[in-house]
């Protein structure tokens, strides 16, 4: 018992945690349900790669779309130069 008392007001207590699986019986099917979502919100998040904007020296700070034309886009790097792309002959 004297392994988990705190020493100090402020410490965090430590909660003791029986690994024993008899009494954690739907630990596996918690685990394996958490997996599931995971990899359910990885292909939800995932997005193609579609192409790479190569040409800027420095590393880009902004990326804007012209709101004219959904097929321009404009991109701004940290040593101030702006280039413009044309994303629909990528």
């Amino acid at each position: 018992d004297e392994d988990y008392t705190r020493t100090r007001k402020r410490d965090v207590d430590r909660v003791f945690r029986n690994p024993d699986p008899k009494l954690h019986p739907f630990e596996k099917a918690r685990e394996y349900k958490r997996a599931l979502n995971a990899v359910k919100l990885d292909k939800v998040f995932a997005k193609p790669f579609l192409f790479a904007l190569d040409g800027h020296m420095d590393s880009i700070w902004c990326m804007e779309t012209i709101r004219t034309s959904l097929r321009m886009l404009v991109s701004g790097a940290c040593d101030g130069e702006l280039r413009v792309w044309n994303i629909a002959e990528r």
